[in-house]
């Protein structure tokens, strides 16, 4: 019961020293520094970048960069994967927020999530689109299956997202 205690203690240590340090030589430079004070400036900076990400002239000069890094063969693909996948857990998106079991013919039980139900080229109609995510990392596999063979589940990501990663350790709220 105390590792889970010590370790979240860890964590926390580590980012404060990581986010401290970003700025204490410029600070002792200057003579200002006291120990905080980068973890005060590092927060100030992710605010300010968070105000100027909001303002319309920096929203385009994003996009500007963004079509820029599109264009780099490698680069430009694995931004657009990264993108879109980070994007697929915003508030407006659906991505992890369908969970489904998925009933197999011969009694076998899935649990995956609804990534895609709309894509009329690569799904057959009458199929959906489920991600079985792997047990004990973010690894896994696209499937397409009858969406007659799915259930949906009315539970949270977030919950869904623990169980699934966990391997089942940990339960539900709602179970």
């Amino acid at each position: 019961m105390l590792a889970p205690i010590a370790l979240t203690l860890f964590i926390i240590f580590k980012i404060y020293e990581i986010s401290d340090g970003l700025f204490r030589g410029f600070l002792e430079n200057m003579g200002v520094y006291f120990p905080g004070l980068g973890v005060i400036v590092t927060l100030g900076i992710i605010f300010l970048a968070g105000l100027l990400a909001s303002n319309w002239i920096t929203k385009n000069l994003i996009k500007y960069f963004e079509k820029l890094v599109a264009k780099v063969p490698l680069l430009g693909s694995i931004y657009g994967i990264i993108k879109d996948t980070l994007g697929s857990f915003s508030a407006d998106k659906k991505g992890f927020s369908r969970l489904v079991r998925i009933n197999m013919p011969n009694g076998l039980k899935l649990l995956g999530f609804i990534t895609n139900d709309k894509d009329k080229v690569l799904i057959p109609p009458g199929y959906v689109a489920v991600y079985l995510m792997q047990s004990m990392q973010w690894a896994g596999n696209l499937i397409l299956v009858p969406e007659s063979m799915t259930e949906t589940i009315d539970i949270s990501a977030e919950e869904a997202l623990k169980f699934i990663a966990s391997a089942g350790l940990l339960k539900s709220k709602a179970g």
